[in-house]
């Protein structure tokens, strides 16, 4: 067999395929509405309609309480109500749309996805009249208590499809130089909030893919932003998680005694990875830290990890209250710049995987 050429063939296909489904999912984008957090009817307790507002998506009714307002937490399901009231879901609409038009541009060279993904930008950050305040003041707020939590931070981790999507549109001409300016203002004002905050100081201390998600977060905004010291101390300071989080099997063991434990360790590896693009532009490489002497505390070892339970019926060992997010196309999709290689008894494959966020737990 040679498994080469085998591996060869699959990445042809899998790269056409991904464009093909790349281009219709763009076509279908390019009728979106401009999206804002204005768009939500229900209003934080600010009364200002440009504060992103949202709820803890695990919060149920309590149903031993007589007080409506008083909810209990369960891990892993989210309840559709929480949705229903929280811009997260605006939010996350478009992020994605903004980074599927950019890719679609950066592919086709079509000018048709670029305008649009600009016209996204500028309604849900530049325009005065629908763009967001910079700042998670109200993000994950439990249900009658209009108070944001640190957890609401994560919610923003989809802006960084944003930053990415940017970079996608240089040569495409469809921002003016002033605003250009103006979003990165946008975004140095909110990576202030997230390191100044006493929000965001508490979601730093976390250890798990909270902790994680809060270091990828500022470590691209002030990537983006110009601030490559604080940048480079984030990345640097980040190794701390791949010592602490991964153990001797590439297990990510903060997110194994959560419900959908598979899910949330792929989410962390995902926020690693994000870490590690960083890091490859301001010279620290965490691709391959704690590879050495058979060390498995690093993003390889935790893929591989993974990427053995992908398989169809294949039993993961700890709580997964649902099917797993995941299956090898995803897989591919999720992990950006890695060369996945999965092998059994069965099969030999090799996925060469595009550069794309799609991880999404809630």
């Amino acid at each position: 067999m040679n498994i080469k050429k085998i591996a060869d063939e699959a990445l042809e296909q899998s790269k056409v395929a991904s464009l093909k489904r790349l281009i219709a999912d763009a076509d279908l984008t390019l009728k979106v509405q401009a999206l804002s957090v204005t768009d939500n009817p229900p209003m934080p307790a600010s009364k200002d309609i440009h504060d992103y507002y949202s709820w803890s998506p695990y919060s149920w009714p309590n149903p031993n309480a007589k007080d409506s307002l008083s909810y209990i937490t369960k891990d892993g399901e989210t309840n559709p109500e929480t949705e229903k009231v929280s811009d997260k879901p605006l939010l996350r609409k478009m992020s994605v749309s903004v980074h599927t038009l950019a890719l679609a541009y950066h592919f086709t060279k079509d000018k048709r996805y670029a305008q649009k993904s600009a016209e996204l930008i500028r309604t849900w950050f530049l325009n005065p009249k629908t763009k967001m305040n910079p700042n998670l003041n109200f993000g994950q707020c439990k249900p009658g208590v209009e108070v944001g939590t640190p957890t609401g931070i994560i919610d923003s981790r989809w802006f960084i499809l944003v930053i990415d999507a940017q970079e996608m549109l240089q040569g495409a001409d469809v921002f003016q130089e002033a605003e250009r300016r103006e979003l990165k203002v946008w975004f140095n004002t909110f990576l202030n909030w997230l390191l100044t905050s006493e929000i965001g100081k508490e979601e730093r201390k976390k250890k798990n893919n909270h902790g994680t998600w809060y270091a990828a977060q500022t470590a691209y905004y002030a990537l983006y932003t110009g601030d490559n010291q604080l940048a480079t101390k984030i990345v640097s300071d980040s190794k701390k998680f791949f010592d602490t989080q991964i153990d001797s099997m590439g297990r990510q063991i903060y997110e194994l005694n959560r419900t959908k434990s598979y899910d949330y360790s792929l989410y962390n590896v995902h926020a690693l990875i994000t870490l590690a693009k960083v890091g490859s532009k301001v010279g620290i490489d965490l691709w391959h830290y704690n590879t050495d002497n058979g060390n498995s505390k690093n993003i390889l070892e935790s893929i591989k990890y993974l990427a053995g339970f992908v398989e169809p019926g294949s039993i993961w060992p700890f709580k997964q209250i649902t099917d797993k997010a995941i299956s090898l196309l995803m897989m591919a999709v999720i992990f950006p710049s890695i060369i996945l290689m999965i092998y059994t008894a069965r099969y030999y494959l090799i996925i060469t995987c595009i550069k794309m966020h799609r991880c999404c737990i809630y």
